[in-house]
């Protein structure tokens, strides 16, 4: 299985060995969340560089739609996996759903068009989350890259259990709606947690979809 986290983690540790935080008694989940804010670019580049090699490694393909995800964590805490669902298409061979990612790493996920299949590649993951005190919730992240249309996300984050591990569970249904009358960009908010998503076409690679989600602490931005 290829590498899917990228970025070392932001921990306590990690700030109590930066000059502004050696004097501070009580290092806090904001307190981690904004150092893994500033870190985006720089986790985000490395991943980016994995995810266009495999690209070119997959530009010969049979011209079936892929969906190349990017995950960042900025919540202070570690993100793990809940769940997930596919509308159309599935992972990629070899790929996965990162089981858990620290705050300040980047997760990234590869799905595809099922081969013979002309639906596209379309489905959703749901990672735990928790706020800056600590109270959990659930944050789904979806994406709809239909063949020869327009691409779209949707992102939620919403308490635990909300989300059920039935594929034929009514939830599935009504994320898919919400879907499918989305656009390129989604935002979401639930108790000091924010989610956003964008997608954005391949510029050199016909039905390749890049889909970047992050869900961070409000507080982390102040």
């Amino acid at each position: 299985m290829a590498l899917m986290v990228f970025g070392n983690p932001i921990t306590k540790e990690t700030l109590k060995g930066m000059p502004e935080y050696q004097n501070k008694i009580t290092i806090t989940r904001t307190d981690k969340a904004h150092v893994a804010l500033k870190m985006k670019k720089e986790t985000e580049a490395r991943a980016l560089e994995y995810m266009e090699n495999l690209k070119k490694e997959k530009s010969d393909c049979d011209g079936g739609v892929i969906t190349f995800g990017e995950i960042y964590n900025e919540t202070g805490g570690t993100i793990r996996f809940s769940g997930q669902h596919d509308f159309s298409g599935k992972l990629a061979a070899e790929s996965t759903y990162p089981g858990k990612i620290k705050n300040g790493q980047c997760g990234v996920f590869i799905h595809k068009e099922t081969s013979g299949k002309t639906s596209g590649s379309c489905g959703a993951v749901v990672y735990s989350v928790k706020n800056k005190d600590g109270k959990a919730g659930h944050w789904m992240l979806s994406w709809s890259n239909p063949t020869n249309e327009d691409n779209k996300v949707f992102t939620e984050i919403i308490g635990p259990g909300h989300y059920k591990p039935n594929s034929n569970d009514p939830i599935w249904d009504r994320v898919h709606e919400e879907l499918s009358k989305s656009g390129t960009t989604s935002a979401s908010e639930w108790n000091g947690c924010e989610s956003s998503m964008t997608s954005i076409p391949s510029n050199d690679m016909k039905n390749r979809v890049d889909v970047d989600a992050t869900v961070t602490l409000a507080t982390a931005k102040a």
